[in-house]
């Protein structure tokens, strides 16, 4: 459920994950991969883990419930999904991973976040949320280190990709 593209041909990472892998990143020096699998290679792997040229480890104890997006902000690892722990702590739909544990940013969001970016020093997140931090933020929402703030009036539907283009904020899902 994973590959490498080395310019002329595909190659497995290892043995692989158990299954899908919706999300990937580099953190650390490291691949970083989320999905809903289990296993990484020869590693129990909760949901997401990391691969350092040669090996997958777990990252601590994983999530309860797929991760789907991820991305680095504040030199942290951000991970969005499904989840309601991380780690075995309490953190809704989002979390961020020092590099030894998962911490909660805030209290989370109502559901899931699909999508994360980085956007004028702040981190972004889409989803399916209506609230963030316990403010209302309908399916984007922004991080400024210390709490959620909505974007705007946000959208009608859910958010299922961010980026950045030339110098704006993209979005993209099956909001109108």
């Amino acid at each position: 459920n994973v590959a490498l593209w080395n310019g002329s041909s595909w190659t497995p990472l290892g043995s692989g994950l158990n299954e899908a892998v919706q999300s990937a990143s580099v953190f650390d020096g490291k691949l970083i991969a989320g999905g809903g699998f289990t296993v990484a290679g020869q590693a129990a792997a909760i949901r997401i883990a990391s691969w350092d040229g040669s090996a997958w480890s777990a990252l601590g104890t994983g999530m309860d419930l797929p991760v789907t997006a991820l991305t680095t902000y504040a030199n942290k690892l951000i991970a969005g999904g499904y989840f309601g722990t991380a780690g075995g702590v309490p953190a809704l739909g989002v979390a961020s991973w020092d590099g030894s544990s998962w911490s909660p940013l805030g209290s989370g969001m109502n559901s899931n976040v699909n999508a994360l970016t980085v956007y004028n020093g702040m981190l972004v997140a889409g989803g399916q949320f209506t609230t963030a931090g316990g403010v209302a933020a309908n399916r984007i929402a922004s991080w400024d280190g210390s709490s959620w703030l909505p974007l705007g009036s946000g959208m009608n539907n859910a958010v299922y990709a961010l980026t950045v283009y030339d110098n704006k904020l993209i979005a993209g899902g099956a909001f109108g």
